[in-house]
């Protein structure tokens, strides 16, 4: 294991660190999603710390919410209707306490050309025009980079991996990152932000809602073809045994090397801590975390029953959170009477599957 970190420095030499491996085509767009609340943020970060990419530094979602592409693709949703919604919420909209939207990084002049030009082609060309929309839009996220280097940009709406049906195809060059995190973690964060305002208002519903989210990604991912998705698990990136492997895997996808940017973002940015691991048992009796647990492992079990594809990568992930909580009672039993950390709920021994795993912690 330590032998795995001693590697994190031995990257290319200035000047190769972030181009592509001989004979790799590095990919021009790459969609970064979740359940939300996942990672999806961190790991979209961490691939643009090479120079080569552009990141969208906010969820633009008017190519992944219902009633942006997919609705207007699938006839759902008229022309007016989406237009009328860019000029709103999707430009400037509130959410969860702030201000959101494409106003952050795009002139409002270069926003206004782009979508006449899309409102004059829409008609005649609808895929046509929703390309010619999002790219407008965002290729300028690249211009930080010397022409000759620029590769593409990198977009982080949490529901681009569930509307893959439409991406996939409507993006044919594009690459999909699913970032999974436990799903413990995941909708106690989600419930944390809605704040008993919105749905999910408690733990339980915040399973419930993890779960249906995940459902709808495996939906979706199913319409992308293999090549062109990877799903990662965010706590592979906490393991010194597996963090490096994990970082090489992502960038091989990406089609570029782990360079010294992203090495060291991987370092400094991505631990246990950051990240807010086993984050769900904080405010929980020992009995009403075994209550979690116990819901958490049911959903598992369904999600597999069902065929779910990531679900064996979250069985891993669980078994290793076990682990740790029972290490972590041990240790502290002699000194300080134990923690409340232990999880006494009958952890299932899921078997490890190999590689695979990314951050997740999107909004």
């Amino acid at each position: 294991m330590e032998q795995a970190d001693q590697t994190e420095e031995k990257v290319p030499p200035p000047g190769e660190e972030d181009g592509p491996p001989p004979g790799v085509d590095p990919a021009p767009l790459i969609f970064v999603g979740g359940t939300g609340r996942s990672g999806t943020h961190v790991v979209a970060k961490l691939l643009s710390k090479n120079v080569r990419y552009g990141l969208v530094p906010v969820e633009v979602r008017f190519h992944s919410d219902d009633d942006g592409f997919p609705g207007l693709l699938a006839g759902e949703v008229s022309k007016q209707a989406f237009v009328k919604r860019m000029r709103g919420f999707w430009w400037k909209g509130f959410q969860t306490n702030r201000m959101r939207g494409l106003h952050r990084f795009v002139p409002r002049e270069r926003f206004e050309a782009a979508l006449e030009r899309f409102e004059a082609g829409y008609d005649a060309a609808p895929s046509e025009a929703c390309r010619d929309l999002f790219y407008d839009l965002l290729w300028a996220r690249t211009e930080r980079a010397e022409a000759d280097e620029r590769v593409g940009i990198i977009e982080q709406s949490c529901d681009t991996v569930a509307e893959g049906a439409t991406l996939a195809p409507l993006f044919p060059e594009a690459r999909f990152v699913h970032v999974l995190r436990d799903g413990r973690d995941a909708s106690s964060s989600r419930v944390a932000q809605a704040k008993g305002i919105v749905y999910p208002r408690n733990r339980v519903q915040g399973l419930e809602w993890w779960e249906a989210r995940l459902r709808a990604i495996d939906a979706g991912a199913r319409a992308i073809p293999d090549e062109r998705l990877l799903e990662i698990e965010l706590g592979d990136f906490f393991q010194p045994g597996r963090r490096q492997r994990q970082l090489k895997q992502l960038a091989a996808f990406a089609g570029v090397r782990p360079g010294r940017n992203l090495n060291r973002f991987l370092r400094r940015r991505m631990n246990r801590e950051s990240a807010n691991e086993e984050r769900w048992r904080r405010g929980l009796s020992e009995s009403e975390q075994a209550e979690i647990d116990e819901l958490y492992l049911a959903a598992l079990r369904r999600l597999e029953a069902d065929g779910v594809t990531s679900a064996s990568m979250l069985r891993r992930a669980h078994a290793r959170s076990v682990r740790r909580a029972d290490n972590g009672a041990e240790a502290e039993e002699g000194a300080n009477n134990g923690s409340g950390a232990n999880n006494g709920s009958g952890a299932s021994d899921g078997e490890p599957q190999t590689e695979r795993g990314e951050p997740q912690d999107g909004g």
